[in-house]
Formats: structure tokens, sequence, C-alpha cells
């Protein structure tokens, strides 16, 4: 039992050697977590070019673990949709002086952020006891609302699924679990991981390579990975040049480096530098020049 890790730079091959250990625990019914609902049958294509049948494991994200553990119990709620939160918040506001906050609370989007703002609280797994002053109030109230109509909103089912592994013998088999495409965790994510480690073999893969500016704002989670990992980590080296042009994997390398190599191979097409303002813009700019390039016969 316990947390491995599988780190590395990009195209060094981590989720191959995952998903290549996830079919080795086939018989112990694994779980991979991937990161989106559409990446499942992405990777269930991946798995069956290495093996031609799937009869055993499952494959589902995060909030498909949470719920599947959380409805295995015997008390769970119905979870509120996202029309019912935004009821249960306004009833929650009814009636209240709000002291400071009135002239706030007469505008449709107070409600809006505050619901918000309780969806951040309960990701970190914070109670109403845990804050003080006027915000404690209201997310007691909403919370109060949610037991009287015997409802969870997908967070509190989120923190639950987590409790019940950490708590209660039938929370989890013992399959193993794989998981993958992540680079931060909620609270409820980090709990979940943490019970689960406690009862099985976890496998987690992450990009990360210790020095490395590039990934520098992952050195948080992933000293919290390593710390539950205890000395449990696999290095896969760099492999871009492999898969990638010479200056793309130049630039792979080197990526917001103060002193980058003084050899640099030529760029020769390779890269395309664009600037923009915003999302929008820079999707603009890139379907332009996919647009040029279809015309000129590429």
């Amino acid at each position: 039992m316990g947390l491995k890790l599988i780190t590395g730079p990009a195209n060094a091959g981590k989720v191959a050697l995952l998903l290549r250990r996830y079919l080795e625990a086939l018989s112990d019914e694994p779980y991979l977590i991937v990161p989106n609902r559409s990446d499942v049958e992405q990777v269930e294509r991946q798995l069956l070019e290495l093996q031609p049948a799937l009869l055993a494991g499952s494959i589902g994200t995060f909030d498909d673990l949470f719920t599947r553990i959380a409805r295995r119990g015997g008390d769970a709620r119905p979870v509120a949709g996202e029309a019912q939160r935004a009821l249960i918040i306004r009833r929650a506001l009814a009636g209240r002086s709000l002291n400071g906050l009135g002239r706030s609370a007469r505008f449709g989007g107070f409600a809006d952020a505050l619901l918000a703002t309780v969806a951040e609280l309960e990701a970190g797994l914070l109670d109403p006891n845990d804050l003080d002053g006027e915000l404690a109030a209201l997310y007691a109230a909403y919370r109060g609302e949610l037991d009287r109509l015997g409802l969870w909103d997908r967070d509190l089912l989120r923190r639950h699924a987590a409790e019940r592994v950490a708590d209660e013998l039938d929370g989890w088999n013992g399959e193993p679990v794989f998981a993958y495409g992540f680079e931060d965790l909620t609270g409820a994510e980090w709990a979940l991981l943490q019970a689960l480690a406690g009862r099985t073999e976890v496998t987690v893969s992450i990009p990360y390579e210790p020095g490395r500016p590039a990934f520098a704002s992952l050195s948080r989670t992933m000293d919290d990975l390593a710390g539950l990992a205890d000395g449990r980590i696999e290095e896969l080296p760099a492999a871009f040049d492999e898969v990638a042009a010479p200056a793309l994997a130049h630039l792979e390398r080197t990526l917001f480096s103060e002193s980058p190599p003084a050899a640099a191979p030529p760029i020769d097409g390779a890269l395309r530098f664009f600037e923009a303002a915003g999302t929008r813009g820079a999707l603009e700019l890139a379907g332009e020049e996919l647009l040029a390039l279809i015309r000129g016969g590429v």
C-alpha cells in the first residue's frame, strides 16, 4: 500500500508507463483516473492497442470516482443541481440583515458570487465553524438548507466520499488506483488520494523535473505528493528530441531558463511566435495561420 510517483518532462513516456502498469493490475480490478470525461474513450482506445480485450478495471474522472464511493454508502443523498443551488442560496439570504452587505445583496450577482465563494470553501474542506463574521453565518444557512432538504451539493458529495474511504472499512475494497493529467489538487481530491494510499496501491503520473523553471508552479503539489510517496518516485529522462524537431526540443529543454545553452539549433520554420490579447485573440491568430498553411497546400 502507499503512493508511487512517475515524473518527468513532456513526452517522457509517463502516461504510457502508467497505462502498462494499469494493464498489469487488471486482475485486481484497478481504477484509472483521467482528467476529463472526453479522455475516457481516448484512453480506452490506447489500452486496446496494447491489449485486444479489457474484461476488468474501470476508467473515469475524479468526480466519477467520488460518486461511485459515495453512492455505495447507506447514507447517500441526492445531489442538488445548479438551479437548485441557486434557489437554496437565495433562500439562505432571505430575511437576513447582512449588516453592511445589504445594498450589495439587492443585486442578482451577489447570490452568484456567494455561491462561488461557498464552492471554494467546500473544495477546501472548510466548515462554517472554521470561519467568522457574516460569511460564516451565510455559509451555515446554506448548509442548513441543504440538510433540511436532504441534499448534498457536488462538493459535499466529494467530501463525504473522501471521508468514507478514510473512516469506513467498506469504503474501498483494495482495488489499485492509477491517476494522471492533473497539476493541482482540490482539498477533497488530496484527501481522497491520502485515504486511498492508506488502503491500496496508488500510482500517480505528474509532469515535473526538479530545478526546471518551467515546472516551478508545480513544486508545491510535487512536494506534497513526494512526502506521501516517501521516496517511491520513478523519474523518467527527457525524450522530447525523439519526437520533435530540434528547435522545438531545444525550446522545451530551455523554457524560462535564465541561462540557456549558447548553441541553439536553427528554427527552420519549426516555431512560430504569436502575441495576442486573450484566449480568443490567440485562437484567431492560430486559425489564420492554419488557414494560410491549408491554402498553401500543406
